[in-house]
């Protein structure tokens, strides 16, 4: 029997009073005595284990029946001592990690939690337990530093996972161009979402005539990493470089360190916009290595896809800097970037929604945490509400009502690594035409699926989705995009304004068109968030747009990122980098 110590788990079942009870036993050198004692006196060992199995289950059932009762309760309920009740109390708790299995998997369980809003007090505890079950723990934390708060000088290291090959440092794709752009280069003024507006490179922003002329005051004596001044010149080239570019109609200096800027229409927003506007020298023949943030790009080793960045001690900003030094590293396999966590290569891995779907297919322990701020940013379908099938509204209800919401939501996350939930069409079947608005990247293959997803639900066949160019066509009956609403929803007018620029379906509502343009002249975030928020509501009451799930972003770190009302989004993180701190817990 010596050979059985380190035997597979094996059942026993034994046959006591009509009743059939299995004992599950894992064999492995916990419990050597047990063989020994069999082979002496087998029949009194197994009568006294089975009269301790009816003493728990006795526990268990009384347990069940009431939850509230104490030890002295329990002990005269079932017939033994309160001081046996805590000894069984004890082996049940051992047991039930034995002889439970766990329902859910590793993979389905971080489903679970990019789920949650994770931030949500009434959704911690959840997250927390999901966590423990999968043997989630935080080795450390990462904080924007309070202020006048000193700390320690530290590092970071960060990756990104996305299936778009790293392009050159002179002409880099979307992604690496928004590390390198905010990392290197100090906006004008930085905003929150909050609505508070921090200075930068300017000190100032005042509106002149209504919203439609702004003075722009900057820092004296600005200068480049090298020592060279910054120049108005430079600053008027990052502005026509800008997303409001297209409205500016006038821009020139207006004193010693002052710009006046003039704008076709009026812009309540447009300080917030001025995070966006980052100067780059002229001067400089080496991109992001001559900086006027709080980095410098020391070195980039292309076989590697990693780019290594310092400190740039002549920061303006610098003094008890948290952030010395840092690594970004580009990842186009889900394995790679999972090894990289796993070994504690990088701290933190950056996701965009299409990256998390291949990334259930590696286990992690390495906490999925949601950033904050997705308000704005939408998988939408926008309908056309006077053309075709959805002018009328009950077409327009029957859709609504048919979109199985669980399978979008299902797809976002999971993508096809596993099973799609059954779809069940409509009573009635609808023959939408979908025009998707992106088909060539990674993005527009999310929307051709959601588009599959959303036939099905309509009970049609969507086989090649209209790509979008140019106006959009009118035997289109909806458009699948993903809408970004803005900053506070300025780009709602955009979209469903009568006048707006991509209101590809004419959609006209006067009551609509009223408070957009209410919301267009207002600056307080609040009073926005209150516009922004019933504007919508009508929207989907009237069927010009059906919301279909927010776009998250997400990061996989064993760092807890404690988000706060200045750390709410990964531009927050890139323009507060050197204010950043990381606390490490000591490993034991």
């Amino acid at each position: 029997m010596e050979g059985c110590r380190n035997a597979v788990p094996i059942q026993i079942t034994v046959d006591k009073n009509q009743k059939c009870l299995e004992i599950r036993s894992l064999i492995s050198g916990e419990l050597p005595y047990l063989w020994e004692d069999v082979s002496k006196d087998g029949v009194e060992l197994v009568g006294a284990q089975m009269s301790k199995v009816d003493t728990l289950l006795k526990l268990i059932a009384y347990q069940k029946q009431h939850p509230q009762a104490d030890d002295a309760e329990i002990a005269e309920g079932i017939g033994i001592s309160s001081r046996h009740v805590r000894r069984c109390k004890k082996e049940v708790n051992l047991l039930r990690h034995q002889l439970t299995k766990r329902s859910l998997q590793p993979g389905q369980i971080q489903f679970l939690l990019s789920l949650l809003n994770q931030w949500a007090p009434d959704q911690q505890e959840i997250a927390q337990h999901l966590q423990e079950q999968i043997g989630i723990s935080y080795t450390g934390s990462l904080r924007i530093k309070h202020p006048d708060e000193w700390t320690p000088l530290s590092w970071l290291e960060i990756g990104e996972l996305t299936d778009i090959k790293l392009g050159s440092l002179d002409q880099p794709d979307p992604m690496l161009f928004s590390w390198l752009q905010f990392l290197c280069y100090e906006p004008l003024l930085m905003s929150y979402q909050n609505g508070e507006v921090e200075e930068r490179l300017a000190i100032g922003c005042e509106a002149v005539k209504g919203h439609s002329e702004w003075q722009l005051t900057l820092r004296e004596d600005l200068r480049w990493s090298d020592g060279k001044p910054i120049t108005f010149e430079e600053v008027i080239e990052a502005f026509s470089a800008s997303r409001i570019a297209p409205i500016i109609t006038e821009i020139k200096p207006d004193g010693k360190t002052q710009l006046r800027i003039r704008l076709s229409q009026a812009e309540a927003l447009f300080p917030f916009w001025l995070r966006y506007i980052c100067p780059v020298p002229s001067h400089s023949t080496q991109p992001y290595r001559v900086t006027s943030g709080a980095y410098r790009l020391n070195r980039y080793r292309p076989d590697t896809m990693t780019l290594y960045f310092e400190h740039n001690r002549d920061y303006y900003r610098g003094e008890n800097t948290c952030i010395d030094w840092l690594t970004m590293k580009r990842f186009t396999r889900p394995a790679n970037a999972v090894k990289a966590i796993e070994d504690g290569t990088i701290d933190l891995l950056y996701l965009y929604i299409h990256a998390l779907q291949p990334l259930y297919q590696f286990s992690t322990t390495a906490p999925c945490q949601q950033w904050t701020f997705f308000q704005d940013n939408y998988y939408a379908l926008l309908l056309n509400r006077h053309h075709g099938l959805f002018s009328d509204k009950r077409n327009c209800s029957l859709l609504k009502g048919a979109i199985d919401y669980r399978a979008i939501n299902f797809y976002l996350r999971m993508g096809e690594v596993t099973e799609e939930p059954e779809i069940v069409p409509p009573s009635q079947s609808l023959d939408i035409r979908v025009a998707c608005s992106r088909v060539e990247d990674a993005a527009g293959g999310t929307l051709r699926h959601l588009a599959q997803l959303i036939g099905q639900s309509a009970g049609s066949t969507v086989e090649n989705p209209i790509s979008v160019k140019g106006e959009m066509r009118e035997e289109v009956d909806v458009l699948l995009t993903q809408l970004f609403l803005g900053l506070e929803y300025n780009r709602l007018s955009r979209f469903f304004h009568s006048d707006g620029k991509y209101n590809f379906f004419q959609y006209a509502n006067p009551q609509v068109d009223a408070l957009l343009s209410q919301l267009d002249h207002t600056t307080n975030m609040a009073a926005r968030r209150r516009i922004g928020r019933r504007v919508l509501s009508l929207l989907q009451e009237d069927f010009a747009v059906i919301l279909l799930a927010p776009c998250f972003e997400y990061t996989v770190s064993p760092l807890e990122i404690q988000f706060d009302d200045n750390l709410t989004s990964l531009l927050d993180l890139l323009q507060n980098m050197n204010q950043v701190t990381v606390e490490r817990h000591q490993s034991s």
